[in-house]
């Protein structure tokens, strides 16, 4: 997870970020604006840049960068971190509270992004 690449709120309703969608239909640099249903952030938009792939991410899927939102298919964060993988939860949804205390400092603001603006959704 690039630090650089955490996503931050324009508003209580928009925020920016960035997401992977499937190697199946790699559409690196487009953008799509999000809409989320049927969570704690039902109703808020997200625009996205799309920055990786992953054979893990279905052709229906975006897979939100969020620091504390789970690590994925590889776990990297730890040895870049040099952390305990305890912190980072569970490999797919991070988590289950508010844990950014923990997190390196580059990684706070972002992991607190899912706390706040996306209200503790998991994969909305």
């Amino acid at each position: 997870m690039c630090s650089d690449q955490s996503p931050w709120a324009v508003n209580d309703n928009l925020a920016y970020g960035f997401a992977a969608v499937t190697s199946q239909n790699p559409q690196c640099c487009q953008c799509y604006k999000l809409t989320f249903k049927d969570t704690a952030a039902a109703g808020k938009s997200m625009i996205v840049q799309i920055t990786n792939t992953g054979d893990d991410v279905s052709n229906t899927q975006f897979d939100l960068a969020i620091p504390g939102g789970g690590f994925g298919r590889f776990d990297a964060c730890t040895r870049e971190w040099n952390a305990s993988p305890a912190i980072w939860g569970e490999r797919y949804g991070g988590p289950r509270t508010n844990t950014c205390s923990a997190f390196p400092a580059a990684l706070k603001p972002g992991c607190g992004f899912r706390w706040g603006w996306m209200k503790g959704a998991d994969n909305p």
